[in-house]
C-alpha cells in the first residue's frame, strides 16, 4: 500500500496547509453562506468562521462543527437544485432523443456550492492530520508495550 506522505516534513506541511485554507474558509462562510442559511446554522457557521479566523483550527470541537456545516450546505444545495428539461421535435434533429435534462443550480445554491468547495478540501485535510496524529498515538503506546 502507497501512503500518502513519507516523512514527517510533509506531515507539517500538511498541518501548516490548513491554515490559509480556514482563512479561505472563513471568507466563504461570510461571503456566500451567512445570509443564505437558516437563523441557527447561520450563528454556528459564523461562530465556526470567527474560530478559523483565529487560527483555532486544531482546537476541538471544530472538525465536528465543518461537519455539520457541510451537512447544512449540502441540504441547502439540493433544495436549490432543480432540473431543466429541453425539447427539440425540429426536423434537425436527427438524434433518436428528442429531448434531454440538465440539473441547474439556483444563484444561491450555486454561492453555496463555491463555499462548500473550499470547506470541503478543509475538512479533509483537517482530517487526515488527525488521523495521522491519532496513528502515530497509537503506535507510540504499542511500542511502549513491546
Amino acid at each position: 500500500m502507497e501512503m500518502p506522505f513519507t516523512s514527517a516534513d510533509e506531515i507539517t506541511a500538511m498541518a501548516a496547509a490548513c491554515f490559509p485554507l480556514a482563512r479561505i474558509a472563513a471568507t466563504g462562510i461570510e461571503e456566500d453562506v451567512l445570509d443564505l442559511v437558516p437563523w441557527e446554522p447561520a450563528q454556528e457557521a459564523k461562530a465556526l468562521a470567527a474560530r478559523l479566523r483565529r487560527g483555532e483550527i486544531f482546537e476541538k470541537g471544530v472538525l465536528a462543527m465543518l461537519h455539520d456545516l457541510i451537512g447544512v450546505l449540502d441540504a441547502e444545495i439540493a433544495e436549490g437544485t432543480y432540473v431543466e428539461t429541453y425539447y427539440d421535435h425540429s426536423p434537425e434533429n436527427v438524434s433518436n432523443e428528442t429531448n434531454w435534462q440538465e440539473e441547474r443550480l439556483s444563484p444561491e445554491a450555486d454561492r453555496l456550492s463555491n463555499a462548500l468547495v473550499v470547506l470541503l478540501e478543509l475538512y479533509a485535510t483537517l482530517a487526515a492530520v488527525y488521523d495521522i496524529l491519532q496513528a502515530e498515538k497509537a503506535l507510540e503506546g504499542l511500542r511502549a508495550v513491546a
